[in-house]
């Protein structure tokens, strides 16, 4: 009886460990290493999840502003830095049902799932671009790192590969316009806002 207990109890144990396994390698397989975000994957998979519900949704780009300064100046073991706190002013600034990931280099997206209206979707890019422009502290200096914001709505069917062109295109036009711009409704909506990076030495 004692053996059989001993057997059924090590094999439970062994079942317990392989599913956290399981569990921390699917957590792994979808995130950023860096920065703790979600990664391109992770952005991919909830988009799946919510194509099918009859609503618009929208979509946020980040560039940062002048970021390759940033690495040429101090060097990349800041810049990881940087990369590493602004992402938590994003994972600050994201909302439930709403997913923060890092795309690549110094890109950042915020999916905001199903949205009421393309206005809410505005002023949620503009509540997001404020959080980015609060000054961070990293290895002792306080830096303000400004990013550009893009925006696309479209409906939830609209292919993600469609959602971040339109943003990532539009993100760029107004980094060169350091303005907000509202486009026409049609195809997905694209939105920018722009900031300008800069810091001091505390």
């Amino acid at each position: 009886m004692f053996a059989e207990l001993s057997t059924l109890l090590g094999t439970a144990g062994w079942a317990i460990i392989a599913t956290t396994a399981a569990c921390l390698y699917r957590r792994r397989l979808h995130t950023d290493p860096l920065t703790g975000l979600g990664n391109r994957q992770a952005l991919h998979r909830t988009a799946r999840r919510e194509r099918f519900t009859r609503s618009l949704v929208g979509l946020l780009m980040v560039d940062l502003d002048q970021f390759k300064a940033i690495n040429d100046t101090h060097g990349h073991d800041f810049g990881n830095k940087v990369l590493a706190a602004v992402a938590t002013q994003l994972a600050t600034a994201t909302k439930p049902g709403e997913l923060a990931v890092r795309l690549h280099g110094d890109e950042f997206a915020l999916w905001l799932g199903p949205i009421p209206t393309t206005t809410a979707a505005e002023q949620r890019a503009e509540s997001v671009a404020a959080a980015l422009a609060e000054p961070i502290r990293v290895d002792g200096h306080r830096l303000t790192v400004l990013g550009s914001v893009g925006l696309a709505t479209a409906p939830a069917s609209t292919p993600l590969a469609e959602l971040l062109g339109h943003a990532d295109a539009h993100m760029y036009q107004v980094k060169a316009t350091h303005r907000l711009t509202v486009l026409p409704t049609g195809q997905a909506q694209r939105t920018r806002d722009q900031h300008t990076p800069g810091g001091e030495a505390a």
